[in-house]
C-alpha cells in the first residue's frame, strides 16, 4: 500500500507494509484451525489402532455422512412408507430379518450336513470292522467339513483376549496417544491424563448373545450400500406432526441393544438433541421414557424435537408421566430404579471435530475438558449402573473411535462397580445377535475391541462412528 507524504518542498510516495483483517482469505489460509487439530491428532493416535484401515476409516470421516430416517408412529404412517419406498429406500427391519432367516438356513444346512457326514462315517468303519483282513486300496480322504476342521484345529491362545485375565487389561494400554498437545503456551502429554486402566482390575464376566429383538413397530428406512440418495426434509400430517426423523444410522444400534420390552421405565441419562429417546418411543413400548441432560440449553432442545413428533404433548404426554424432561448432572441422579439406562456419553465426536470449527473439542479453550472426558463418561456410566434394577440393562455409547473413551471406560466402570458395591454386572457380547446387520453396517474387527462394538465410518456405507456396549445387572 503505498503513502502520500507531505513535506516543505514536495510530494514524497512512501511504500508501507499493512495487515490483512483477520477474516481475510490469506490469514484465515494459514491459520491453524481445530479441525486441523483433530485430523492431525487422529492421524496419529489412530493409525496405530487401525493400521491400513485407518485411511479408508479417516476418508469416510472427511466424506458424505449417510443418514436414515426413523418413521413417526404419532403422524399418518402409511403414505410415508410408501414415499419412502419409491424412493429407493429399504426397511431396515425387514433387511434384518431376511439376513438372519438366510444365517439360520445356513447354519440348519451346516448341521444337516455334518450330521450325514457322521452317519456315512460310522458305516464306514462297521465295514472295516466286519471285514479287517480284506485288502483295501488307499483313496483319499474325504474332504472334511468346516465344523470338524475346527474341531482339530490347534488354537493358538496367546492371541486371545480372555475375560477372565485381569492382566489381559493391560493390551488396552497399546492403545496410549504417545504424542503431545500443544494447549495455549505448553505441551501437554496426554498419556499422562489417560493412565485409567488397573492391571489387578477386577474382570466382569462375558456373555454372548444371540438374537436382538427389532420391534414390529420401529419402522427405519436407509438406502443400500454406494447410493448416497439423500431423504427429503420431513414433512408436517394434519396432526401437525413431522413424519419422520433423519438421524445417523449408527445411532439406533444403541436403542436397539437396550432390548426395550413394554412396560419399562427408560432413563435417557444425556438425551440432548434427543433422537435417541425419540427411536425408544418410536417402539410403543416404555411406560415412561425420562429424557434428562445437565444444561437448559440441552434440554430445550430435546423439548424442540418432542415438540416436533409428539402431538398434545402437554396433555397427553407430560400430564400422564409417559415423558418426563429432566435438567441434572447425569453423575448425581440418585434414589430411582430404571428397566433399561441409555448413557450416550459426550465424547470427541469424531466426525464433528475434522468437520466443524464451531464448538470444537480440539479449541485450545477446550483441552482440560477433552483430557477429562474419560473421567466424566466412567462416572455417568457408574452412577447408571447404580441405578438399574435387578436384570435391567445399561449401554453405553459413544461416537468416537477413541478405544480409550469406549472400552477404557467401560473397564474402569465395572472396576470401580466391583470395587464399591456388591452387585454382579456382566458384559453381553453382541456379536452373534449383530451379524444379520453385516450388510447395513460395517463394524469393526472384533479383537480390537474388549467390551463393545464399534460401527465404522467408511465411504461406500458411511455411517458412525459409533460405539455401544451393553451391560446386564443380574444381581
Amino acid at each position: 500500500m503505498f503513502k502520500l507524504m507531505h513535506t516543505k518542498n514536495s510530494l514524497i510516495k512512501q511504500l508501507i507494509r499493512s495487515k490483512h483483517k483477520a477474516t481475510h482469505w490469506s490469514v484465515l489460509r494459514k491459520k491453524i484451525h481445530p479441525t486441523d487439530k483433530a485430523l492431525e491428532h487422529f492421524d496419529d493416535f489412530y493409525k496405530d489402532v487401525y493400521g491400513s484401515l485407518w485411511l479408508n476409516i479417516r476418508k469416510g470421516l472427511l466424506g458424505k455422512q449417510k443418514y436414515v430416517a426413523v418413521l413417526n408412529n404419532y403422524a399418518d404412517t402409511e403414505p410415508t412408507m410408501t414415499a419412502l419406498e419409491n424412493a429407493g429406500a429399504l426397511n431396515m427391519r425387514t433387511l434384518y430379518t431376511l439376513e438372519k432367516d438366510n444365517i439360520n438356513e445356513a447354519l440348519e444346512k451346516r448341521k444337516r450336513l455334518a450330521y450325514l457326514e457322521n452317519i456315512i462315517k460310522q458305516e464306514s468303519d462297521s465295514v472295516e470292522d466286519v471285514q479287517p483282513n480284506l485288502p483295501v486300496e488307499k483313496a483319499e480322504k474325504p474332504t472334511a467339513s468346516l465344523e470338524a476342521s475346527l474341531s482339530n484345529a490347534v488354537i493358538d491362545s496367546s492371541r486371545l483376549v480372555s475375560s477372565n485375565d485381569s492382566s489381559s487389561a493391560s493390551s488396552l494400554s497399546h492403545f496410549l496417544p504417545a504424542t503431545k498437545l500443544k494447549g495455549m503456551e505448553d505441551f501437554i502429554p496426554e498419556s499422562q491424563h489417560y493412565k485409567y486402566f488397573d492391571e489387578t482390575a477386577q474382570s466382569s464376566k462375558l456373555e454372548k448373545e444371540y438374537n436382538l429383538h427389532f420391534p414390529e413397530h420401529l419402522n427405519i428406512y436407509c438406502f443400500e450400500e454406494d447410493n448416497f440418495s439423500k431423504f427429503e426434509s420431513p414433512k408436517r400430517d394434519l396432526t401437525n406432526v413431522y413424519n419422520y426423523y433423519v438421524m445417523d444410522g449408527g445411532s439406533v444400534l444403541p436403542v436397539l441393544a437396550l432390548d426395550l420390552k413394554p412396560g419399562h421405565r427408560f432413563l435417557d441419562m444425556c438425551a440432548a438433541p434427543g433422537g435417541k429417546s425419540y427411536v425408544a418411543l418410536q417402539t410403543l413400548y416404555p411406560e415412561c421414557v425420562v429424557c434428562n441432560d445437565v444444561s437448559l440449553s440441552r434440554v430445550n432442545r430435546i423439548l424442540n424435537v418432542l415438540e416436533q413428533y409428539f402431538y398434545d404433548l402437554d396433555e397427553r404426554w407430560f400430564k400422564q408421566n409417559r415423558i418426563k424432561v429432566t435438567q441434572a448432572d447425569g453423575r448425581g441422579i440418585e434414589k430411582e430404579e430404571f428397566d433399561r439406562i441409555l448413557v450416550d456419553v459426550p465424547c470427541t465426536t469424531d466426525r464433528h471435530s475434522v468437520l466443524e470449527n464451531d464448538n470444537n473439542i480440539f479449541k485450545p479453550t477446550r483441552i482440560k475438558e477433552r483430557l477429562k472426558l474419560p473421567e466424566l463418561q466412567s462416572a455417568l456410566l457408574v452412577n447408571a449402573l447404580k441405578l438399574i434394577g435387578k436384570g435391567g440393562v445399561v449401554v453405553y455409547s459413544t461416537c468416537t473411535l477413541s478405544p480409550i473413551q469406549n472400552d477404557g471406560v467401560v473397564h474402569m466402570a465395572l472396576k470401580r462397580i466391583w470395587e464399591e458395591t456388591n452387585r454382579k454386572i456382566i458384559v453381553k457380547d453382541l456379536g452373534p445377535a449383530l451379524t444379520p446387520f453385516r450388510n447395513v453396517y460395517k463394524f469393526a474387527n472384533q479383537q480390537l475391541m474388549r467390551y463393545g462394538h464399534l460401527v465404522i465410518p467408511l465411504v461406500k456405507q458411511n455411517y458412525g462412528p459409533t460405539y455401544f456396549c451393553k451391560l446386564e445387572r443380574i444381581s
